[in-house]
Protein backbone atom coordinates (compact mmCIF):
# COMPACT_ATOMS: atom_id res chain seq x y z
CA UNK A 1 0.00 0.00 0.00
CA UNK A 2 1.35 3.41 -0.94
CA UNK A 3 1.53 5.85 1.98
CA UNK A 4 1.53 8.91 -0.30
CA UNK A 5 -1.96 8.27 -1.62
CA UNK A 6 -5.48 8.65 -0.28
CA UNK A 7 -7.17 5.25 -0.18
CA UNK A 8 -10.97 5.22 -0.12
CA UNK A 9 -11.95 1.88 1.34
CA UNK A 10 -13.19 0.14 4.46
CA UNK A 11 -10.74 1.11 7.22
CA UNK A 12 -10.42 -2.41 8.66
CA UNK A 13 -9.74 -4.00 5.27
CA UNK A 14 -7.34 -1.21 4.37
CA UNK A 15 -5.33 -1.57 7.56
CA UNK A 16 -5.18 -5.33 7.10
CA UNK A 17 -3.02 -4.68 4.05
CA UNK A 18 -0.52 -2.67 6.12
CA UNK A 19 2.43 -4.46 7.71
CA UNK A 20 2.26 -4.90 11.47
CA UNK A 21 4.38 -2.45 13.44
CA UNK A 22 4.97 -0.09 10.51
CA UNK A 23 3.01 3.07 11.38
CA UNK A 24 4.40 5.92 13.48
CA UNK A 25 1.21 7.91 13.93
CA UNK A 26 -2.48 7.15 13.45
CA UNK A 27 -5.32 9.65 13.77
CA UNK A 28 -8.99 8.69 13.71
CA UNK A 29 -12.13 10.82 13.72
CA UNK A 30 -14.74 8.09 13.36
CA UNK A 31 -18.51 8.52 13.21
CA UNK A 32 -19.80 9.25 16.72
CA UNK A 33 -22.89 6.99 16.49
CA UNK A 34 -25.23 9.93 17.07
CA UNK A 35 -27.56 9.42 14.10
CA UNK A 36 -25.73 11.68 11.64
CA UNK A 37 -26.99 11.18 8.10
CA UNK A 38 -24.00 9.78 6.17
CA UNK A 39 -24.48 8.65 2.59
CA UNK A 40 -23.46 5.00 3.08
CA UNK A 41 -22.65 4.51 6.79
CA UNK A 42 -25.34 3.63 9.34
CA UNK A 43 -24.71 6.00 12.28
CA UNK A 44 -27.57 4.57 14.33
CA UNK A 45 -26.08 1.33 15.60
CA UNK A 46 -26.82 -0.21 18.97
CA UNK A 47 -24.27 0.68 21.62
CA UNK A 48 -22.78 -2.81 21.67
CA UNK A 49 -22.60 -2.99 17.87
CA UNK A 50 -20.83 0.37 17.74
CA UNK A 51 -18.33 -0.62 20.45
CA UNK A 52 -17.65 -3.95 18.68
CA UNK A 53 -16.97 -2.08 15.44
CA UNK A 54 -14.61 0.26 17.32
CA UNK A 55 -12.80 -2.77 18.80
CA UNK A 56 -12.25 -4.05 15.26
CA UNK A 57 -10.77 -0.95 13.71
CA UNK A 58 -8.86 0.13 16.83
CA UNK A 59 -7.42 -3.37 17.07
CA UNK A 60 -6.06 -2.91 13.56
CA UNK A 61 -4.67 0.51 14.50
CA UNK A 62 -2.79 -1.12 17.38
CA UNK A 63 -1.55 -3.92 15.12
CA UNK A 64 -0.06 -1.51 12.56
CA UNK A 65 1.46 0.91 15.11
CA UNK A 66 5.18 0.71 15.72
CA UNK A 67 6.18 -0.23 19.28
CA UNK A 68 6.78 3.49 19.97
CA UNK A 69 3.80 4.57 17.86
CA UNK A 70 1.15 7.11 18.78
CA UNK A 71 -2.61 7.03 18.21
CA UNK A 72 -4.92 10.05 18.40
CA UNK A 73 -8.68 9.53 18.63
CA UNK A 74 -11.24 12.34 18.20
CA UNK A 75 -14.63 11.40 19.63
CA UNK A 76 -17.80 12.96 21.05
CA UNK A 77 -19.24 12.68 24.53
CA UNK A 78 -21.46 9.66 23.92
CA UNK A 79 -18.65 7.06 23.79
CA UNK A 80 -15.56 8.92 25.04
CA UNK A 81 -15.37 7.12 28.39
CA UNK A 82 -16.06 3.66 26.96
CA UNK A 83 -13.49 4.05 24.19
CA UNK A 84 -10.82 5.33 26.57
CA UNK A 85 -11.33 2.29 28.80
CA UNK A 86 -11.37 -0.03 25.78
CA UNK A 87 -8.05 1.41 24.56
CA UNK A 88 -6.47 1.12 27.99
CA UNK A 89 -7.90 -2.17 29.28
CA UNK A 90 -8.35 -4.22 26.12
CA UNK A 91 -5.76 -2.77 23.73
CA UNK A 92 -3.13 -2.01 26.41
CA UNK A 93 -2.56 1.57 25.29
CA UNK A 94 -1.48 4.33 27.66
CA UNK A 95 -3.26 7.67 27.68
CA UNK A 96 -0.66 10.45 27.50
CA UNK A 97 -3.21 13.27 27.23
CA UNK A 98 -6.97 13.72 27.22
CA UNK A 99 -7.42 16.98 25.33
CA UNK A 100 -10.68 18.89 25.18
CA UNK A 101 -11.01 20.71 21.86
CA UNK A 102 -13.35 23.65 22.45
CA UNK A 103 -14.88 25.29 19.39
CA UNK A 104 -17.61 27.84 18.84
CA UNK A 105 -18.84 26.77 15.44
CA UNK A 106 -20.64 23.52 16.27
CA UNK A 107 -24.10 22.39 15.29
CA UNK A 108 -26.91 24.42 16.83
CA UNK A 109 -29.16 22.27 19.03
CA UNK A 110 -32.84 22.94 19.69
CA UNK A 111 -33.48 20.79 22.76
CA UNK A 112 -30.17 20.85 24.63
CA UNK A 113 -27.07 22.99 24.98
CA UNK A 114 -25.15 23.16 21.71
CA UNK A 115 -22.14 20.90 21.48
CA UNK A 116 -18.96 22.95 21.55
CA UNK A 117 -16.21 20.40 22.17
CA UNK A 118 -14.73 17.07 21.21
CA UNK A 119 -12.41 14.72 23.08
CA UNK A 120 -8.95 14.01 21.69
CA UNK A 121 -7.19 11.04 23.23
CA UNK A 122 -3.43 10.84 22.78
CA UNK A 123 -2.59 7.14 23.26
CA UNK A 124 0.76 5.38 23.03
CA UNK A 125 1.78 1.73 22.96
CA UNK A 126 4.73 2.17 25.32
CA UNK A 127 4.49 4.68 28.19
CA UNK A 128 8.29 4.99 28.31
CA UNK A 129 9.19 4.89 24.61
CA UNK A 130 7.10 7.13 22.39
CA UNK A 131 7.61 10.05 20.06
CA UNK A 132 6.57 13.57 20.98
CA UNK A 133 7.94 16.36 18.82
CA UNK A 134 7.49 18.92 21.59
CA UNK A 135 9.38 21.71 19.83
CA UNK A 136 6.91 21.66 16.96
CA UNK A 137 3.93 22.49 19.21
CA UNK A 138 5.42 24.79 21.84
CA UNK A 139 3.64 28.04 22.68
CA UNK A 140 4.89 31.14 24.51
CA UNK A 141 4.37 30.94 28.26
CA UNK A 142 2.87 33.58 30.55
CA UNK A 143 6.32 33.83 32.14
CA UNK A 144 7.63 34.95 28.76
CA UNK A 145 4.77 37.13 27.54
CA UNK A 146 3.43 38.72 30.71
CA UNK A 147 6.27 38.68 33.19
CA UNK A 148 9.41 38.66 31.00
CA UNK A 149 10.78 36.12 33.47
CA UNK A 150 14.34 35.07 32.65
CA UNK A 151 13.63 31.60 34.07
CA UNK A 152 11.11 30.88 31.32
CA UNK A 153 12.15 28.37 28.70
CA UNK A 154 12.94 30.50 25.64
CA UNK A 155 11.46 27.77 23.43
CA UNK A 156 8.09 28.13 25.18
CA UNK A 157 6.01 25.41 26.82
CA UNK A 158 3.70 22.62 25.76
CA UNK A 159 0.08 23.72 25.24
CA UNK A 160 -2.68 23.13 27.78
CA UNK A 161 -5.02 20.16 27.43
CA UNK A 162 -7.93 22.40 26.44
CA UNK A 163 -7.62 23.64 22.88
CA UNK A 164 -9.65 26.69 21.95
CA UNK A 165 -10.48 27.39 18.35
CA UNK A 166 -12.66 30.38 17.54
CA UNK A 167 -12.92 31.78 14.01
CA UNK A 168 -12.76 35.32 15.34
CA UNK A 169 -9.37 34.62 16.95
CA UNK A 170 -7.74 33.56 13.69
CA UNK A 171 -9.80 35.10 10.86
CA UNK A 172 -7.05 34.46 8.29
CA UNK A 173 -7.00 30.77 9.25
CA UNK A 174 -10.72 30.29 8.49
CA UNK A 175 -10.83 31.13 4.81
CA UNK A 176 -13.96 29.94 2.99
CA UNK A 177 -12.04 28.71 -0.04
CA UNK A 178 -9.88 26.37 2.06
CA UNK A 179 -10.72 23.16 3.89
CA UNK A 180 -7.78 23.18 6.33
CA UNK A 181 -7.72 25.44 9.38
Amino acid sequence: MSFDTVHQQDCVQGMQSIDAGSVNLAFADPPFNIGYDYDIYDDRRSGEEYLDWCRQWMGEVCRVLKPNGTFWLAIGDEYAAELKLLMQRELNLTCRSWVIWYYTFGVNCKNKFSRSHAHLFNMVRDAEDFTLNADSVRVPSARQLVYADRRANPKGRLPDDTWILRPQDLPDAFRPEEDTW
